[in-house]
Formats: C-alpha cells, structure tokens, sequence
C-alpha cells in the first residue's frame, strides 16, 4: 500500500475526458498514478471523499484506493443528555426567567 499525498482532478483535452491524478508515496519514492472518471462530480467526490479522511492509500497490486476515517464517540453526549446534564437552551432559559420573576415578584411584595 503506498499513501496517497494528494489528489488533483484534470480535464485531459487530448483525450477529452475526466481524470484523477494521484500523488503517492512509499519506501522513499515519490510517483503520479492517472485514473480517468466519468465526469467531474465524479473527480469532486474523490477529492472530497480524500479531504475528509484521515488517512488514505492505494494499493498497487489490486488498484484500489483506500479511504480510512475515524469518527467520534457520540455514546458519552447522548448518556449526558439522558441524565439532565447535556446543553437544552430553550429549559435554561426558562429557568432562568422563572428565577426572576420570582425574585422580582418578592421584591415588590417588601
């Protein structure tokens, strides 16, 4: 597998197609791999698939390209939110006028 270290999308004019360039490293070389795509959605969507990825490779042997991400662990936020502790604006606020109107309520009453 070799990293992939960007990708470049390219409107080749001789051919008039789409393509993909990949720039790969590996064992200390540095080489550019072309695919062609069937349009430039298609291009884009490789180029975003890449940028949101945490790391990428191709492998030379089969011709695939490699996507790997990692995802954050939501399970602590949804059992905060199940106890009370998580962020609810619209119940703080509340709370908070009630707090003020009752204060102010004895205010007036002294």
């Amino acid at each position: 597998m070799l990293a992939i270290q960007g990708l470049k999308c390219i409107y080749d004019t001789g051919a008039r197609g789409w393509a993909i360039e990949l720039v790969l490293s590996g064992e200390g070389e540095e080489a550019v791999r072309r695919f062609d795509v069937d349009g430039p959605d298609d291009a884009d969507m490789l180029i975003e698939a890449f940028e949101d990825s945490t790391s990428s490779a191709f492998d030379p042997a089969t011709g695939e390209i490699v996507f790997a991400y990692e995802y954050a662990d939501f399970a602590d936020d949804e059992e905060e939110d199940e106890d009370g502790d998580g962020d609810d604006d619209a119940e703080d606020e509340d709370e908070v006028s009630e707090d003020e109107t009752s204060g102010d309520e004895e205010k007036a009453r002294q």
